[in-house]
């Protein structure tokens, strides 16, 4: 007799990971994704930048991000960008909540953040030159 063990999926997934990131355009970045996800991200603004002041800067974005198993994850996020600190560095907070999965990810939803610094450049041509960064993932999504 086989024995035979019916796997279902966890209730919940760790987002647990970091990504590097470098924007090519003004408007769209992408990232080296490993952890829950090992892959790459692909992320663009979805608003204005607003000035809430203390420095900081809110917006929204949307993201795409991409497993090498072919699952994906599309998110409506958060975002809020502290102006650079004395070294040239900012820190970037995102909120993402997940409005499509597939794959490994099918059926799970909820919102994950990550908190990480990005370089990025000063003076006129700064938008001529690419942001680099690397971030943290934290939380988990869920079943159902």
């Amino acid at each position: 007799m086989v024995n035979r063990h019916h796997t279902e999926a966890p209730g919940s997934i760790s987002m647990g990971g970091t990504a590097s990131l470098l924007t090519l355009t003004e408007k769209s970045g992408i990232g080296a994704v490993t952890g829950a996800i090992d892959g790459a991200a692909y992320g663009e603004p979805t608003s204005d930048l607003k000035q809430v002041g203390d420095g900081r800067v809110e917006y929204t974005m949307l993201h795409v991000f991409l497993d090498k198993d072919g699952s994906m994850l599309r998110t409506r996020d958060n975002a809020v960008l502290h102006t650079p600190t004395g070294d040239g560095h900012s820190t970037l907070e995102v909120e993402y909540t997940v409005v499509e999965a597939t794959g490994k990810f099918t059926g799970y939803g909820g919102t994950f953040r990550s908190r990480g610094w990005v370089s990025m450049p000063e003076g006129e041509r700064a938008f001529d030159q690419h942001t680099v960064g690397v971030v943290r993932f934290e939380g988990e999504i869920r079943r159902g």
